[in-house]
């Protein structure tokens, strides 16, 4: 089940695809990379490239981790898309509210604009 807590809302334009929930780069587009600078969790799919979509900068949202993260840890974005632990990561954006096992979902809390 996914869910969000928007309290901060964006517009980003579109430079790549994107589902609701994926993390979006500050470049427009889904990211795909671990430990990538987070701009914003895409509120909606995103079909046309250029087009402008909403992203929210604070607040809560569920997505997949990818590897186990306990309740407390920060997250960063990961290869495979959604969250892994921080790890070595320097570019975390959120702070997980549960603990979950890999493939499973996370509540994270997060901020992209600090």
């Amino acid at each position: 089940m996914q869910f969000y807590l928007d309290v901060l809302s964006d517009t980003a334009i579109s430079t790549g695809l994107w589902d609701a929930y994926d993390l979006v780069s500050y470049a427009g587009a889904k990211i795909t990379a671990a430990d990538a600078v987070v701009a914003g969790v895409a509120k909606h799919p995103n079909t046309v490239i250029g087009d402008p979509g909403a992203i929210m900068r604070i607040g809560m949202v569920r997505v997949k981790a990818v590897g186990a993260i306990t309740i407390g840890q920060k997250v960063v974005s990961a290869a495979a898309g959604g969250v892994q632990a921080q790890g070595a990561g320097v570019n975390p954006f959120g702070r997980a509210l549960n603990t979950a096992a890999d493939g499973e979902f996370v509540t994270v809390a997060f901020n992209t604009i600090n």
